[in-house]
């Protein structure tokens, strides 16, 4: 073969490698994050005791999702949590013209995603149509593993074997379709957004996390053990959710775990932003993990834990 003809095949063969290597590379640079955020978990959470799983998902050009937990990831109490639904199933019926968005009833969503209120919340289940619409609704939105059994703060009910409960799937899969407008569409989506970014409650997986805006509910029952929040976080890097379900556990080491594993995941995100594009990723540098950000994750991991604990904390043992 001539020697031209030699080059020019040697040409095409190397081409074909830059064209091809960008994808392995991003496969590799995923899993290797994907690795990465499950260690960050692990070492954050494995204080809490009791049974806790966890969801981590990065929205965007180049979306990730972990999950990792010490039992087999399942449904779990949800506590305050399902308020999410609950909203959700008022604002459906909203839309589909079966009831109004009253003054009162807005009034209730308020109270019940900013402030917790349990009251608001039973007053909202029954004009949704009862306990049933609520699960009717969440499973008709693929939320299978959510289930409300019994009203907020009904000690009877759950005496005789109802609770309710929630999965960091069904959770997650609330927060990331809501953000993307996949759920009621653009206008009530951004409400229920509006008033995620409403609540009070900062003090698990927010309470270290600083520039970020932050969408979340959470939900406890320290008499049950249960310490849960799901929450979205916007920074100029990306945006992220992180869901945690902890029950049967240590309330202290469960908002510690918590108020780590807010800061590392959302810190460790934003040292490793999605590709912004595809020509982008065919350099050398992103073959290597940057030193900067791992050196990051091992000083937050090895830092010390918050010495006081957030102005939630609830010594008490009601359902919040």
């Amino acid at each position: 073969m001539k020697k031209g003809v030699w080059l020019g095949v040697i040409g095409i063969l190397l081409l074909g490698g830059l064209v091809v290597q960008p994808k392995s590379v991003q496969a590799t640079s995923l899993k290797s994050e994907r690795s990465a955020i499950k260690k960050i978990a692990k070492q954050d959470l494995k204080s809490l005791g009791g049974r806790w799983s966890v969801q981590i998902t990065r929205l965007g050009k180049q979306p990730l999702s972990v999950q990792t937990g010490n039992h087999k990831i399942g449904r779990q109490r949800s506590a305050s949590t399902i308020k999410v639904f609950i909203m959700l199933t008022i604002y459906h019926r909203v839309q589909k013209h079966q009831i109004k968005l009253t003054a009162q009833n807005q009034q209730d969503l308020t109270l019940m995603i900013h402030n917790s209120d349990n009251a608001a919340a039973n007053r909202l289940i029954t004009r949704a149509g009862g306990l049933k619409m609520v699960t009717k609704t969440a499973h008709q939105f693929g939320f299978k593993q959510t289930s409300l059994q019994r009203h907020l703060l009904d000690t009877a009910a759950l005496q005789r074997g109802y609770d309710n409960y929630t999965s960091v799937q069904d959770l997650t899969a609330f927060l990331t379709k809501m953000y993307r407008h996949q759920l009621l569409g653009k206008t009530y989506d951004r409400k229920m957004l509006t008033l995620l970014k409403g609540c009070r409650n900062h003090s698990k997986l927010p309470y270290l996390v600083k520039n970020a805006t932050v969408y979340n509910k959470t939900g406890e029952y320290p008499d049950k053990g249960v310490q849960n929040d799901a929450a979205l976080f916007k920074t100029k890097y990306g945006v992220y959710s992180i869901v945690v379900l902890a029950q049967s556990g240590s309330q202290v080491q469960q908002y510690r775990g918590m108020n780590r594993l807010g800061r590392d995941i959302v810190t460790y995100l934003n040292q490793h932003p999605a590709k912004q594009s595809r020509q982008n990723t065919s350099s050398h540098l992103t073959l290597q993990p940057r030193l900067s950000s791992l050196v990051a994750i091992v000083s937050l991991e090895n830092s010390a834990k918050p010495t006081m604990l957030p102005k939630f904390f609830d010594h008490g043992y009601f359902e919040r």
